[in-house]
């Protein structure tokens, strides 16, 4: 299967919302990180692709079928923002209890394994950290041996340790031919997770690609730099370049740092220690939003 999702033309509004306005993307296998500013839409997204909420308008297609119905339903995993667990059962209760939905699911010391489930398994979910609930949660998700997994916000409040461990987990996952939809604010995880990245913005789909096919469309390369004397105001920047400073260095964003460093050297700005990169994933997808929102409205914050 080439696509294993689909929203087409989908409006989903909240009485004069709209949280998500036309929105037409196809979701390949593999991992596919749902990005973009808060309230842009994803989680809105998400729950229409996990069958949760029903669009406004236009066609939702998940696994060739209706998200809403129990065939594709059950052949579903989700890990929501806000993980609610049965706070009297204890965390093997609990995947037990999930693993008898399932005709063929994943063996529990798998999982217990790989999320390092060990050290808890016996206590009561009332009792577990937030990041242990979020790795319990995780192993929810993937316990019935799910065709495409929805992960919204995934590593929220995950210690570095843990975190790699819940990478580890859907990766895995992936590389067993799970499809994996997830939305995330941490750029570091969509770069090591991510094969394929949907930039939201505004209630609509402002870009789509590989990581390396966003930060390259955007265009910009980061001139950074330290300075000894004041800094300078630098008039023959143009106004595509956006510039900050932070103590004795100025971060430049241009679409052409040659021109920039040629300003520095013709106006004489005492620089060094000068570095040029292409900008990353997060300035990429700042400046998409940035773009996209000067010519749509700013939504309320609806997801």
């Amino acid at each position: 299967m080439d696509i294993i999702a689909r929203l087409d033309h989908v409006t989903k509004t909240y009485g004069s919302v709209v949280a998500l306005d036309s929105v037409s993307v196809t979701i390949p296998p593999g991992v596919t990180a749902v990005l973009g500013p808060n309230g842009a839409g994803k989680s809105t997204m998400i729950e229409i692709l996990a069958g949760l909420r029903r669009p406004s308008a236009g066609r939702v297609e998940v696994l060739g079928g209706d998200p809403t119905h129990v065939s594709v339903r059950r052949r579903l995993g989700l890990t929501p923002q806000a993980t609610a667990l049965p706070w009297r059962l204890t965390v093997a209760e609990t995947l037990d209890l999930l693993a008898a939905h399932y005709p063929r699911a994943v063996p529990r010391e798998s999982l217990v394994d790989t999320l390092d489930l060990g050290g808890f398994l016996h206590k009561r979910n009332g009792t577990l950290s937030g990041g242990q609930r979020r790795r319990v949660a995780l192993a929810a998700a993937l316990i019935g041996s799910p065709e495409l997994v929805f992960l919204d916000e995934p590593s929220t409040g995950l210690d570095a340790t843990s975190r790699d461990r819940m990478w580890s987990a859907i990766t895995e996952a992936a590389l067993r031919g799970t499809g994996v939809v997830l939305t995330t604010h941490d750029m570091a995880e969509a770069e090591h997770l991510a094969h394929r990245v949907v930039v939201i913005a505004g209630g609509q789909v402002a870009r789509t690609g590989s990581v390396t096919e966003v930060c390259a469309e955007v265009g910009l390369h980061l001139v950074d730099f330290a300075v000894t004397g004041p800094v300078p105001t630098l008039p023959g920047l143009i106004d595509t370049d956006r510039w900050e400073t932070k103590g004795n260095r100025v971060h430049i964003y241009t679409p052409d740092p040659d021109r920039v460093v040629r300003t520095l050297v013709h106006q004489d700005v005492p620089f060094q220690d000068i570095r040029i990169d292409r900008v990353g994933l997060e300035e990429a997808i700042r400046t998409i939003s940035i773009r996209t929102l000067d010519h749509t409205r700013i939504p309320e914050e609806v997801a």
